[in-house]
């Protein structure tokens, strides 16, 4: 299918912008528009690269953009080495980001700082769309836009059903609602914050040291949600824990395998007043925020979530996808996002290919037989198969308290327990390469296999590195405690952690035994 509209993005100092143009579009209509979004310096020369290469674009204002082999999903770099730049305004065909802050780590020796853990840093992502206070967030919350929009929910996607028609003969045939993409107003969470700054710096440490960010890696976040008096209504998600389940490393992609142990470890958070808020995984520099198959993996991760307990009976979803990845100084960056309404109802009426192979564009699925009609797919008013990525996701504002205050407090702690399904290097200077021809069952493996005990020293130093108050009050070890004897002991331990009560001597014995 020819796509009449143009969609060219260009990486700047001030982060990434999704322009659009008609396939008429010439060279001096791009430059215009990147100065109403960038001012540049009086007399200042714009310099553009093709993405990932050093051919310059050069041409006359008059050329047409196809002409310079900019086509739709081209993507351009602003050089920008003696510029001094600033953001002008915002489009509304902007990527739909808005953020207070990331949580920025710099790891120095592979180790993680505690300064960049205070939420003031930002990255160039977010940037692009920085706005004054006055005009409040970018997107309201769920409970604020029903408010204004006296709390009517029937125009909201998950109450409309865009299922595909089946043609009967001699009967009238109705046609399928439409679907209009675009921007979601409100979002279900509104900031994501990382109370426990150890457990996402063991994280982090774990992929840039030990895996060297050669594999990625992914884990599901536990804590709680709360009221956010930062937004009307607003609802913060607050994670305290990571449990990094069975998975398939790759260089560019991590999933999920099947995981038998997810149940117990559920209920162990449960038992602690903590649930299920999200996942957080690590991923190369990529242009876009999510690639079409991450942004999958959300959806199906939001839709099998739905909750029906909102009081207007409006099906919600509240989990948060977290995103980790390297700056251009090779320092972690933390970005939160959540996919649409409208992109679970599509996932819902199976409207979309179970194939997505490219990164900033999601498709359609194609009709399965003559007697199917699909409903027609509206992207700024032209019918298409595929559209932009961008158009399913809602931003959501990440940080980390200047102060951390986490149920697994650190204070006093001077071991931690390792961490389930991890590769560990038999000695400090083995390389990544090494450690996973030599042990790579740990780094990909089955919840059906035979788990990872851990060595009688290893426990006994952890038993006597750490008081009494801190010993047991580690998720990992007590998913561990999980594994090794039962459930029902893990369990036990979080009444005695949640009431201040001492833990039996025995269980310890039993670990150190067993």
């Amino acid at each position: 299918m020819a796509f009449d509209q143009v969609v060219v993005r260009v990486r700047s100092k001030i982060g990434i912008s999704r322009l659009c143009f008609t396939k008429n579009s010439t060279f001096g209509d791009l430059k215009k528009e990147l100065s109403n979004r960038i001012k540049f310096s009086d007399g200042e020369v714009v310099k553009l690269y093709l993405e990932g290469t050093s051919v310059e674009v050069k041409g006359s204002d008059h050329e047409l953009l196809r002409d310079l082999d900019i086509t739709h999903g081209t993507s351009l770099y602003l050089d920008q080495s003696s510029s001094k730049l600033s953001y002008a305004r915002i489009s509304s065909s902007s990527k739909p980001v808005d953020s207070q802050g990331d949580v920025e780590m710099d790891d120095q020796e592979a180790q993680v700082s505690d300064k960049q853990y205070s939420g003031d840093s930002s990255s160039s992502k977010d940037e692009v769309v920085e706005k004054k206070e006055s005009e409040g967030p970018l997107f309201k919350s769920f409970d604020a836009y029903l408010h204004e929009n006296s709390f009517s929910i029937g125009d909201l996607p998950l109450k409309n059903s865009f299922l595909p028609v089946q043609i009967k003969r001699g009967v009238m045939n109705k046609l399928p609602m439409g679907v209009t993409i675009r921007h979601q107003k409100y979002r279900h969470v509104d900031h994501l914050e990382m109370m426990n700054v150890e457990e996402v710096r063991n994280f982090a440490n774990y992929w840039l040291a030990d895996l060297e960010m050669s594999f990625q890696r992914i884990g599901w976040m536990y804590g709680y949600y709360t009221e956010d008096p930062h937004y009307p209504y607003g609802i913060r998600a607050v994670c305290e824990a990571i449990y990094e389940p069975p998975q398939m490393s790759q260089i560019n992609y991590v999933s999920l395998m099947e995981d038998n142990l997810l149940p117990k470890v559920d209920k162990i958070a449960n038992r602690l007043g903590l649930e299920r808020i999200g996942l957080i995984f690590t991923r190369l520099p990529n242009e876009c925020f999510l690639t079409a198959k991450e942004l999958m993996r959300t959806i199906e991760m939001q839709y099998n979530s739905l909750k029906h307990i909102h009081y207007t009976g409006y099906p919600v979803s509240t989990m948060v996808t977290c995103t980790m990845s390297p700056d251009d100084n090779g320092q972690p960056l933390l970005d939160a996002f959540m996919a649409s309404d409208m992109a679970l109802a599509l996932f819902r009426d199976e409207l979309l290919d179970n194939n997505q192979d490219d990164d900033n564009i999601i498709k359609i699925r194609k009709v399965q037989h003559s007697q199917e009609i699909m409903p027609p797919i509206i992207e700024s008013g032209k019918e298409v198969t595929s559209f932009d990525t961008s158009w399913l996701m809602v931003r959501i504002n990440e940080s980390a308290p200047i102060k951390p205050n986490s149920f697994f407090g650190n204070s006093g702690r001077n071991h931690r327990f390792p961490v389930e399904n991890r590769t560990y290097s038999s000695t400090a200077n083995s390389t990544i390469h090494q450690s996973l021809v030599s042990d790579c069952s740990a780094r990909v493996t089955n919840s059906n296999e035979r788990f990872r005990k851990w060595d009688k020293k290893i426990l006994a130093d952890y038993f006597n590195t750490n008081s009494p108050e801190t010993l047991w009050n580690d998720f990992h070890l007590l998913i561990y405690v999980c594994q090794v004897l039962d459930v029902d002991t893990a369990l036990a331990i979080c009444d005695c952690i949640v009431k201040k009560e001492q833990v039996d001597d025995l269980v310890k014995d039993l670990l150190l035994q067993t």
